[in-house]
């Protein structure tokens, strides 16, 4: 019974978002509410091979743009310039270790009382009559833990 709950919900969700409804789009979202984070393409494709679901690379990245298109998920750039996906479409910001590789997520500053990318497109548009996408904040610098492993680069580079 859960699980055709759980059908259900995501055909209801793709509808309200415009989308039709594929196995391919299913099995994404329901990777996402399972695990959730912040992943590349090739990990979900792989992800899904292993839970026996018949689906290309192809079809992955397709769908990916769809539901990224659509506001179900979120595309960002990782350590390196690799595209991840985040199932978390709450406003908040990734802060990216530039050593690790490690994301974590950081809830919306609030600016009164908006979140800051929507304070800055409304800031933009009334001072320039541009009509603006809201930014996107890339927060990037080194972990608690990137500094334990090597706190010689972490003067290096603080310029010490």
């Amino acid at each position: 019974m859960i699980e055709e709950d759980l059908h259900r919900d995501i055909r209801n969700t793709l509808k309200k978002h415009g989308l039709r409804y594929s196995r391919a789009r299913e099995s994404i979202l329901e990777f996402f509410r399972e695990k959730g984070g912040h992943v590349g393409a090739e990990e979900i494709y792989l992800a899904l091979r292993q839970g026996n679901r018949v689906v290309s690379l192809s079809t992955v990245y397709l769908n990916l743009n769809a539901l990224c298109e659509a506001g179900l998920i979120r595309r960002f750039r990782g350590e390196n310039g690799k595209t991840l996906y985040d199932g978390n479409v709450e406003p908040h910001y990734h802060v990216i270790c530039k050593e690790t590789g490690e994301i974590i997520d950081l809830p919306a500053l609030r600016v009164e009382g908006l979140p800051l990318g929507l304070y800055l497109k409304h800031r933009i548009e009334a001072a320039t009559g541009w009509q603006v996408d809201e930014p996107t904040l890339e927060l990037r610098g080194l972990s608690p833990g990137a500094h334990r492993q090597n706190p010689k680069t972490h003067r290096q580079r603080d310029g010490d």
